[in-house]
């Protein structure tokens, strides 16, 4: 009779251990994980494009070509990609080039060749504002990659990547307000996740 109660009693011991690790995994996996931030063009090829190391290779699926292959003698004025694994590797990046006359021209053209895929609608965006899209690479369920332009010699790259409808990443801690698109809500609880969701 004593055989029932201490394997009842090893069950129990193996239970708790298997809840405990199960905590552990989830803190130091996903829970706890901070954003990984970079401001160091130098590291712009290991993070962005074809070249780009490990864990920034693989967006997702999402192409980074609208990108410039390199930044090598562009006059670059900002930069900051914002890398987190939260369960599902998530990815905000900008880079912002002013270009001379003939390099803005070239770039726009270069730029124009991608085209702009259907975007309206996704997570809420209803267009852009503040500057012109020149090239959009858009995903309903992934996010965006496009360039967007002042007119003039300005043109600000954005990559926006992440799952499951929102984006873990406080976005909007990181990336100034008006290189966003025109109410583009990647929150746990916007709307678009809604519809998804029930």
């Amino acid at each position: 009779m004593k055989k029932p109660k201490n394997v009842f009693k090893y069950l129990v011991i193996i239970a708790i251990s298997l809840i405990v690790t199960f905590i552990c995994i989830f803190i130091f996996r996903g829970g706890l994980n901070k954003e990984e931030v970079i401001t160091d063009i130098n590291k712009y090829q290991e993070v962005i494009g074809v070249n780009a190391s490990n864990k920034y290779k693989d967006k997702w699926g999402m192409s980074e070509e609208i990108f410039p292959r390199s930044v090598k003698g562009l006059n670059v004025k900002d930069f900051k990609m914002v890398y987190l694994d939260a369960w599902d590797h998530q990815y905000l990046s900008y880079l912002v080039v002013d270009y001379s006359k003939d390099e803005y021209e070239n770039e726009v053209a270069r730029l124009n060749k991608y085209g702009i895929e259907d975007y309206i609608g996704y997570y809420g965006v209803t267009g852009f504002t503040n500057y012109k899209l020149l090239a959009m690479e858009s995903d309903s369920y992934q996010g965006f990659v496009y360039a967007i332009t002042d007119g003039n010699s300005r043109i600000i790259y954005v990559e926006i990547i992440f799952c499951n409808y929102f984006m873990d990443i406080k976005y909007k801690e990181y990336i100034p307000n008006e290189y966003l698109p025109d109410d583009f809500d990647a929150t746990i609880n916007n709307s678009y996740r809604k519809k998804f969701i029930k």
